[in-house]
């Protein structure tokens, strides 16, 4: 078996978590072989290897521009026949973030292909002509697997080579589905992988109504990542917690989920604009405020508000050495007990406060309060480029309209 752990979170999900560990204890036992860009991390090899399974490089090479146009095809095409609002914000915020003479004929024409009697299906099948999946032959020929699982089932562009080259050499394929948003927000439609499986019944009428899925290729499973959650091992205590990183756990503890630059390019404003509530009393005069920062995130840009006293600012990341081409922070994989320190923090915090993020049904599993971040640094955004546009999104409505988190706006 073929185990794709294309990106470092994938890491804690597949290859670290209690996912690898039902693979192994199946019997008969699998041959379980993880493809990965961090097959060049001696720690992680290692720390397979004493399980008894291989690790093998992947390389993350850019598709030719026949694949980038029908890939971009493809696209346009899952907009046009899923019709969600989510997606046509994705798509016209990429728009908006990459202007360039030449784009109105491009989309023209773009428009105008998309129209012809084409179906998806059919897109598919010349992607994976034109895909050039030499770089796997010897990978499959040595190995021979019976099953490619992926982490993706092709969001990811290092997972799309691999997948076709499991159906050139006639190698089924599962794709894990480890978000809840993936077959509904993005801009880019998944895979006609062999198998899909998904956190629950929603996530399965998406698959089979958007993505042509048969009902019957699809398996809900539950939650992967919240596996940890549930496996009865301790999490760290509310004291525990704090002296990790400094605070006082007889005071409030606000956590802030921070966001890459992309989904908010101002994180940094959100942090002043609490550290400076505190400190005037506005908010608590005693309380404490954790920026736990994202792994695509970068840690020197909250620095400068690290007081140890009513500030304290936490990355629970290790950096993986990667192959070439694979981006620096999708490098990015949770320590040690990783899970159970997120599991400690969503259960200890007074409050979260997060970007519309997967935090949110974290801190929902531990009965913690939730804000969202509703309001953009800069005025008078365009809905695609503004924060409000999550709150649009198809998959974050049932937040929206329950009040399981509040916005501010």
């Amino acid at each position: 078996m073929f185990l794709s752990v294309p990106a470092g979170h994938h890491v804690a999900d597949l290859a670290r978590g209690p996912f690898l560990q039902a693979l192994l204890d199946a019997r008969p036992r699998p041959q379980v072989v993880v493809l990965s860009p961090f097959a060049a991390d001696l720690r992680l090899v290692s720390e397979l290897e004493r399980q008894d399974v291989c690790c093998a490089p992947v390389f993350a090479a850019p598709p030719g521009l026949g694949a980038r146009v029908v890939d971009s095809i493809l696209s346009e095409r899952f907009l046009l026949d899923s019709g969600l609002r989510a997606v046509r914000i994705q798509r016209d915020r990429a728009r908006l973030m990459d202007t360039w003479r030449g784009r109105r004929a491009l989309i023209a024409l773009k428009a105008a292909v998309c129209r012809l009697p084409v179906s998806r299906r059919a897109w598919f099948q010349v992607a994976q002509q034109i895909t050039d999946v030499s770089a796997y032959r010897t990978l499959f020929e040595t190995h021979r697997p019976d099953l490619l699982v992926t982490a993706t089932a092709g969001f990811l562009p290092m997972e799309v080579p691999l997948i076709y080259a499991a159906k050139r050499f006639g190698v089924s394929q599962m794709g894990v589905d480890l978000g809840w948003d993936n077959l509904s927000s993005k801009y880019h439609t998944v895979l006609p992988v062999d198998h899909l499986a998904v956190w629950n019944e929603t996530m399965r009428e998406e698959a089979v109504r958007f993505h042509g899925f048969a009902a019957d290729r699809v398996m809900v499973t539950g939650a992967l990542p919240f596996d940890a959650y549930f496996s009865g091992e301790p999490i760290p205590t509310r004291a525990e917690l704090c002296a990790s990183v400094g605070a006082d756990p007889a005071r409030p503890l606000v956590t802030l989920a921070t966001a890459p630059a992309l989904v908010y390019p101002t994180t940094d404003r959100i942090v002043e604009i609490l550290a400076r509530a505190i400190g005037d009393g506005a908010l608590d005069a005693e309380a404490q405020l954790l920026v736990r920062v994202h792994p695509r995130d970068h840690a020197d840009l909250y620095a400068r508000f690290h007081d140890g006293r009513h500030v304290f600012v936490d990355k629970p990341f290790e950096q993986l050495e990667r192959s070439r081409g694979a981006p620096e922070l999708d490098s990015f994989t949770p320590v040690a007990a990783g899970r159970r320190r997120l599991a400690a923090t969503m259960a200890h915090s007074d409050v979260i406060v997060n970007f519309a993020s997967t935090t949110t049904v974290e801190a929902a599993i531990f009965d913690t309060p939730v804000v969202n971040i509703g309001f953009d640094d800069a005025p008078d955004l365009p809905l695609p480029l503004s924060i409000g546009r999550y709150y649009q999104f198809e998959h974050y409505q049932p937040v929206v309209e329950t009040g399981a988190a509040r916005v501010a706006a």
